[in-house]
């Protein structure tokens, strides 16, 4: 047994068999499979991307806002 197939096998131990299709590792038979899989894989990773960063963005404005309102406490109000 090859050591690639060795590692692709070794996702379920139990029974030596894998546990992802062809068409999940992405090895498609034809060039415009494979090129419609990468394109679909690249926009989902770039939709990830821009999700992500709109959690973290609005996790940044609500600890801004947080922030903002015990600065305003500590300045006893003051603006």
């Amino acid at each position: 047994m090859s050591k690639h197939t060795s590692i692709c096998l070794s996702g379920n131990n139990s029974t030596q068999q894998p546990t992802a299709q062809p068409s999940e590792m992405g090895k498609y038979s034809t060039p415009e499979l494979q090129a419609a899989f990468d394109a679909g894989r690249a926009l989902g990773r770039t939709e990830g991307m821009l999700s992500y960063q709109r959690h973290i963005m609005n996790q940044l404005f609500a600890e801004n806002q947080k922030l903002n309102r015990k600065l305003q406490e500590q300045k006893g109000g003051r603006s």
